[in-house]
C-alpha cells in the first residue's frame, strides 16, 4: 500500500491561531466585525430581518451577475488556452468548446448543464433496467 499521509488534527486554539496569521483573513474579520455587522444591524429590524435582507442582497448579486453572463460571449473567455494540450483529447475538446463560440456563457451553460442532467438521467435509467450481475466487480482482494 502506499504511504498515506497522516492528517494531523489541530484543536481549535491552534486553528484561531492560525486563522490570525493570514493576512487576508484578519482583513476580512475586521470588515465583518467593524463595517459590515454594525452596518446590517442598522439596516435591520431584527434576527430575522436581517437574514431576510442578506438573502436578498445575495440573490440581487447572482441576478446582476448572472445577466451579464448572456452579455459574454464564450469566444471571449479564451477556455481553449486552459485546455491541457498534453491530453490525447486535445484535439477533440478544442473542437468541443468550439461548438459554443457563437453561444453567449449563460447558454453554454444550460447547454452543459443539461448535458450532465441528461447524462444522469440516462444511468439511472439503466441502472434500473440492468441486473446486478451485469456490474463489473473489483473486490478489494483482487487489487
Amino acid at each position: 500500500m502506499p504511504n498515506k499521509i497522516k492528517k494531523v488534527f489541530k484543536n481549535k486554539d491552534e486553528v484561531i491561531a492560525d486563522l490570525k496569521k493570514n493576512a487576508e483573513f484578519t482583513q476580512r474579520m475586521k470588515f465583518v466585525k467593524e463595517t459590515f455587522y454594525p452596518a446590517l444591524c442598522e439596516a435591520s429590524m431584527n434576527i430575522e430581518d436581517a437574514g431576510m435582507l442578506l438573502a436578498g442582497f445575495n440573490d440581487m448579486i447572482m441576478q446582476e451577475f448572472l445577466g451579464r453572463m448572456k452579455e459574454v460571449k464564450m469566444i471571449d473567455l479564451k477556455l481553449e488556452n486552459k485546455l491541457d494540450k498534453t491530453s490525447p483529447k486535445y484535439e477533440q475538446n478544442k473542437k468541443m468548446l468550439a461548438l459554443f463560440d457563437g453561444c453567449n456563457v449563460f447558454e453554454a451553460k444550460q447547454y452543459v448543464e443539461g448535458m450532465r442532467g441528461e447524462i444522469e438521467t440516462f444511468k439511472r435509467d439503466e441502472m434500473q433496467d440492468r441486473p446486478l450481475s451485469s456490474l463489473k466487480t473489483k473486490w478489494v482482494d483482487q487489487l
